[in-house]
């Protein structure tokens, strides 16, 4: 079944992110790929076991074990461009800046415990620092520099290393963080010597088994734990639980932090909550409890307190769940056994659970498969009346067109009932769809969503092509990053049955923000077509 794009079946101008909402939402345009029967032709079966992940809580325990400050030592700051002046300032248990003033001078942090997942690895460029897996993510926006390196210790957690110019700093932030996490990931190799001192407050701590202490029983099939913090994951979480499909209950969060004391400042208001007094600040909608436990250490004045922070949505909750919090840290920290070893992975070794070739397709639902290859019958009526059901004839009639045109870096996966080329840059997008119900005459068709519509023949066949239009574009920027190939193998638009491409373009994995796609190759598409056409319609 075709992708019915530009008519009333599905939404025009879907985007691949949009693809996993989709098929939740409109049955009709995808739909999952599961085991089928072998004697359909070009069954694909299901998904591909996942590799399995390391033990979670091997890796918390060698997480809350590391030293943020001790993984980029004085060598370390000189080798990222820092000036000799430069100083290591906790701000967080498991987080570290190195700068001379973290307002006005380059400023590198490192962060223990940061949130890692196979988004993540889809949009950042891979890496290979000593040996071992990294990933870039340019955030630089609008010509602010900002950049991080991200090394993966699991399918969740990853040690990041964060790089942002100072104050008219001309430094490339991107070429700081690499050479940043250069010894950061020298030191991960031995991490028995960068443990963090016992004298470090709440560094045996982390924010998810402190909160789940002070909870108490939780069902993990319905409580989801969350760090969700951008300064110092590992020492954040929030929790919720899933109360039915379209409810849930926000059971509260906690952070701990090097801060300025909040019982100090404008707008205070303290009260006594526990054994603590505590700044409670009710927001409205949500409510934040903090007390301060004392000198962090830090030698920056806006970070020489360690604080506790409670949020929940009301402050009575919030009140209560600060004491439980207070309880829990009255108490033993958790052990976790012992630490993950090794921290580093190879270059490869899975970081996360993707497989095959669905590793550079967008959509993470778990129902894409890697195409596996099979022989189409000889005659075209003989496949093409099986279309309908079985996405996979897509791949089968273009693997060879793309990779003649593109190169054998593409690789054709299935997800819902739909075929697309992936490759490794995730540049570049190919669909290609079979349908013998939709006629290609009723696709594209809105010039206010398309533009350059055209009626056309590909290798004798009628076809019509055209371009989505991105509204957002600035003058100088290109106009349309997506081109479509209709074709109708019976020779006519207007009748049902077509054979589609779709070519996206998408700024690689790893561009800044503001990075726009690489437009050049999306006619190329046509020569895919034409070799497809002219092969297997007769």
């Amino acid at each position: 079944m075709a992708w019915t794009r530009g008519i009333a079946a599905c939404p025009v101008g879907l985007t691949l992110a949009a693809l996993a909402l989709l098929s939740l939402t409109l049955g009709g345009c995808a739909t999952t790929v599961t085991g089928q029967a072998s004697s359909v032709l070009g069954a694909q079966g299901s998904a591909a076991k996942p590799p399995p992940d390391r033990d979670g809580n091997a890796v918390f325990t060698a997480m809350r074990q590391l030293d943020a400050c001790a993984l980029l030592d004085g060598p370390g700051m000189a080798a990222a461009g820092l000036p000799g002046n430069a100083k290591q300032t906790p701000i967080a248990p498991h987080s570290c800046s190195f700068t001379v003033d973290r307002t006005f001078n380059d400023n590198v942090e490192v962060i223990v415990g940061d949130d890692w997942s196979f988004g993540a690895a889809y949009q950042e460029a891979p890496l290979t620092i000593g040996g071992a897996k990294a990933y870039l993510h340019d955030l630089t926006l609008s010509g602010h520099s900002s950049c991080q390196v991200d090394i993966p210790v699991s399918f969740a957690m990853a040690v990041q290393v964060r790089a942002e110019p100072g104050y008219q700093s001309k430094t490339n932030s991107c070429d700081q963080a690499k050479a940043a996490a250069t010894t950061v990931v020298a030191k991960l190799g031995n991490p028995d010597a960068v443990t963090v001192a016992a004298s470090r407050p709440l560094a045996n701590w982390d924010g998810c088994s402190l909160l789940t202490k002070a909870l108490g029983d939780l069902d993990p099939k319905k409580v989801k734990l969350d760090h969700g913090d951008a300064l110092a994951p590992l020492d954040g979480c929030s929790a919720k639980r899933e109360d039915s499909k379209d409810s849930s209950t926000d059971l509260g969060r906690v952070d701990l932090k090097y801060d300025s004391d909040p019982l100090t400042g404008a707008n205070r208001k303290p009260q006594q909550v526990g054994d603590k007094t505590a700044n409670v600040y009710d927001g409205g909608n949500f409510c934040d409890v903090s007390w301060g436990l004392g000198p962090s250490g830090s030698p920056e004045k806006l970070s020489n307190t360690t604080v506790v922070s409670v949020q929940l949505k009301d402050c009575d909750s919030a009140k209560a769940l600060a004491v439980k919090i207070q309880q829990a840290l009255a108490g033993p920290a958790p052990s976790g056994g012992k630490p993950q070893r090794p921290l580093l992975y190879r270059p490869n070794e899975p970081d996360n659970d993707g497989v095959g070739g669905c590793l550079d397709f967008s959509v993470h639902d778990g129902n894409c498969v890697p195409y596996q290859p099979f022989a189409l019958p000889a005659s075209f009526n003989d496949w093409f009346r099986a279309s309908d059901a079985q996405p996979s004839i897509g791949c089968a009639i273009a693997t060879d067109a793309v990779k003649e045109v593109f190169g054998d870096s593409y690789h054709a996966v299935v997800w819902g009932q739909h075929c697309f080329f992936v490759e490794p840059t995730h540049a570049l997008t190919i669909t290609i769809d079979v349908a013998t119900v939709y006629s290609p005459v009723r696709y594209g068709s809105d010039p206010s969503l398309y533009s350059n519509i055209q009626t056309t023949t590909v290798s004798g066949k009628q076809a019509k092509t055209f371009n989505d239009t991105v509204k957002t574009a600035k003058p100088g920027e290109p106009a349309y990053d997506e081109y479509s190939v209709y074709v109708s193998p019976h020779n006519d638009i207007n009748q049902p049955g077509m054979i589609a491409g779709i070519i996206k373009a998408t700024p690689a994995r790893g561009s800044s923000q503001d990075a726009k796609p690489d437009v050049s190759r999306l006619k190329d598409l046509d020569q895919v077509m034409t070799k497809i056409i002219a092969k297997y319609v007769h």
